[in-house]
């Protein structure tokens, strides 16, 4: 009988070990917001998913969506905070933000996806967002 109970104990622990894995890591957006559909975009990581972020960062939400809605759009924008230029970060581009929880602690990456994004759902065309956005960041 010992040994089935430590076997059972061992389901447990690992058990419990994907579950807390499951709840700490965000999963990538599902479907077309994942960059491999972006043949274009120079990062391929996909967007951490705004549904699986928590509540303590629940006001980056709308950043991660607009991200996740555009990625190629988001993809051709720099990002204005410094992580393009950090040796540490080496960011390709604004997205790159929005494939970790960079872009939860940064008001610069959130502003320039969220400004993206709603041009975007306006109808803006890429290039347009691109000038916008990076006129107004780059001060």
């Amino acid at each position: 009988m010992k040994p089935f109970a430590g076997i059972l104990a061992a389901i447990f622990l690992v058990g419990g070990a994907f579950a807390l894995a499951d709840k700490t890591s965000p999963k990538a957006a599902p479907g077309p917001a994942k960059n491999a559909s972006c043949n274009a975009c120079r990062e391929k990581k996909p967007v951490i998913d705004p549904a699986n972020l928590g509540e303590e960062d629940a006001d980056s939400r709308p950043a991660y969506a607009a991200a996740a809605q555009h990625p190629e759009t988001i993809d051709k924008i720099h990002c204005y905070c410094g992580c393009e230029e950090s040796p540490n970060l080496k960011h390709a581009s604004l997205l790159t933000c929005f494939t970790s929880l960079h872009a939860t602690g940064c008001e610069i990456c959130r502003g320039e996806a969220e400004l993206a994004g709603k041009m975007k759902n306006e109808g803006s065309a890429d290039d347009e967002v691109k000038k916008v956005v990076e006129s107004f960041y780059q001060k």
